[in-house]
């Protein structure tokens, strides 16, 4: 295991640094060889989204040491290149059968935390009980219940192959029923249920699951940027720059987001790495919020001055709807702030 020198630097002044903790090559070998499961995450430490990361790894390995292991593919590189890694990080999981699947949920500790306990169970749990099902529905940030009639085993074939598919991401479980067979997913993130009772079209299924896994307030990022630009609806970028902040902004924007969800896409945006983006939206420093209409290239910059809180949002929304909030000029004024102000972008 490296040393890195801010590391020894920290230790001299008696000051505690959370850090990557690497395995090296024989461990890794050692611990995917077993039969104990493992996810791993291929990491480069140069590269701004292996940062990004770093704090949530660490923060999910205080409560699951054994099952979590990161390489440090500056070092090993032929290894990482073995099994097939060309951006960073990547994390793979390990069934301890051999088998290795990417791993493409969220990057924060809770989803880490809560996949490796979707892996250690069949990608369908049998809910034989009404407690089971109410149990199960709530146990997960994303749950799946499906009620299947015996008598249509092609929505049951359907929808184990989707389980198969999503399971990185939500948990399955499947009940029967003598009523017609349908399928409810559960999003207990944001507090929200979608239902599905005519399972005859073949994306019905993808569909819902699409819907139920799309976050009230999202996470922008290069990956699905162009999702968000090309929604057709105007956005609402918050950036950040740690975790905690993030989800005390998500947990306390929430009710306007969903007010809003037809119209506007609520998104955060983690400063450290996608900080760039922060000026072209009339923001001088981060934290900071700013609304971007892409259609007409409008942007509308929160007032620095002014507290980030949903009633303060909601009211400045609705400025904007009734005209009152002019697009922001491309200028800053000269003490920082966004505005009709001096200094050319």
């Amino acid at each position: 295991m490296r040393v890195r020198s801010i590391e020894l630097l920290s230790l001299l002044l008696g000051t505690t640094v959370v850090a990557w903790e690497h395995t090296n090559e024989d461990e890794f070998r050692r611990a995917i060889s077993g039969h104990n499961h493992a996810l791993v995450a291929f990491i480069e430490p140069s590269t701004a989204a292996s940062r990004a990361l770093e704090p949530e790894w660490i923060s999910a390995t205080e409560t699951e040491k054994k099952a979590l292991i990161s390489i440090d593919c500056s070092s090993a590189a032929s290894l990482c290149q073995e099994f097939g890694v060309i951006s960073y990080p990547a994390l793979r999981f390990f069934d301890g059968h051999g088998k290795m699947t990417p791993y493409r949920g969220p990057r924060r500790a809770s989803s880490i935390l809560s996949y490796l306990k979707r892996a250690g169970r069949p990608s369908v749990t049998s809910l034989n009980s009404k407690e089971k099902i109410a149990s199960f529905q709530s146990g997960d940030d994303y749950a799946v219940v499906a009620r299947i009639n015996a008598q249509e085993p092609h929505i049951k074939t359907a929808y184990d192959k989707l389980a198969s598919q999503y399971r990185d991401r939500l948990s399955f479980g499947l009940a029967e029923t003598k009523a017609p067979s349908t399928v409810s997913c559960y999003n207990n993130r944001d507090g929200q249920q979608f239902d599905i009772s005519d399972l005859s079209n073949i994306d019905a299924l993808p569909k819902l699951i699409e819907s139920c896994l799309t976050p009230v307030i999202g996470e922008f990022t290069r990956a699905n940027e162009m999702k968000y630009l090309q929604s057709g609806k105007s956005l609402v970028f918050y950036f950040t720059t740690t975790s905690k902040e993030r989800d005390a902004y998500v947990d306390s924007m929430r009710s306007v987001a969903k007010m809003y969800k037809e119209y506007l896409s609520f998104v955060t945006v983690d400063a450290g790495e996608y900080g760039d983006l922060a000026t072209p939206l009339g923001l001088a420093s981060v934290p900071g919020l700013s609304v971007q209409n892409p259609m007409f290239g409008q942007v509308f910059p929160y007032p620095r001055e002014k507290k980030i809180t949903p009633e303060a949002v909601g009211g400045f929304l609705m400025d904007i709807v009734q005209g009152k909030v002019k697009p922001w000029d491309g200028t800053f004024s000269t003490d920082g702030g966004n505005g009709h102000g001096h200094d050319e972008l």
